[in-house]
């Protein structure tokens, strides 16, 4: 996150054996870049803040999963080189491969038990989280199978993006929808209660409040509509439901209900 967010120009240059990830310098790429560098801080406060079990983690692990599977295999030429010599490292491959190692603790290797079920456990099914999810996988199925519409005026929306998608920002847009489709799937999978949700709250308005300055900040302090603003005010919805307005009283320790019983 800090790279993708302060240090981007880094993404530019060979850093030791990592050689330089992208060669075109841009204003699309640059919000692109801090777009990515926020989903990731909210990413990982959702992964530090949520107790992990053998059920709230199946659908982020495995949605997350396939959708980084497909960022690796439309996204090879970019990330990595194959053929003849040896594999050419590049930054976006790290990223990949701690998000994956992320993904595959949830999904495999669960840190605890199921807790115990009781009457007030409700299902996101239907409520805002869910709503947010459905949203947000919208967004991202939509920027994996026709990132052209960032390029378009859609509506009263201006285009997000003002050049056509080269090979830097096509690979960029992939891996912020994995991104985006990880999150999505982790607001519909996991039961939020008072706590769980803090750290990913705190992620959530971070990304919406950095994602809607930079895009203001870009138009010469001028609003003008774009896509990444919806992004925003969806993000921030959806943060604002799980650590303000959870659906979940906390649930029992599990020493506690041991002795109960």
């Amino acid at each position: 996150m800090a790279q993708l967010c302060f240090f981007p120009a880094s993404l530019y240059e060979d850093i030791g054996p990592f050689k330089a990830q992208f060669t075109d310098k841009s204003a699309d790429m640059d919000a692109i870049i801090k777009f990515t560098g926020v989903l990731f801080l909210m990413l990982g406060l959702t992964f530090s803040g949520v107790k992990w079990n053998p059920i709230n983690g199946k659908m982020a692990g495995f949605g997350g999963l396939v959708a980084i599977g497909y960022f690796v295999y439309s996204s090879t030429k970019a990330c990595f080189e194959t053929g003849s010599g040896p594999v050419v490292l590049r930054p976006l491959l790290v990223y990949v491969v701690v998000l994956t190692v992320g993904l595959l603790h949830i999904l495999v290797f669960p840190s605890n038990p199921l807790p115990p079920k009781t009457p007030e456990t409700k299902n996101n099914h239907g409520n805002s989280s869910d709503l947010v999810a459905f949203s947000l996988i919208a967004a991202s199925l939509t920027c994996f199978f026709y990132p052209e519409h960032l390029f378009q005026d859609i509506g009263p929306l201006k285009a997000q993006f003002k050049k056509s998608a080269g090979e830097d920002l096509a690979v960029m847009i992939k891996l912020a929808a994995s991104l985006l489709l990880t999150f999505a799937l982790i607001l519909s999978g996991v039961k939020w209660n008072p706590i769980n949700g803090k750290m990913a709250c705190l992620g959530g308005f971070i990304a919406a409040g950095s994602t809607a300055y930079a895009t203001f900040k870009a138009d010469s302090d001028t609003f003008v509509p774009r896509i990444f603003y919806i992004y925003a005010l969806v993000i921030f919805l959806a943060a604002l439901h799980i650590g303000v307005f959870p659906s979940n009283p906390l649930p029992p320790k599990a020493e506690k209900s041991e002795k109960k019983a």
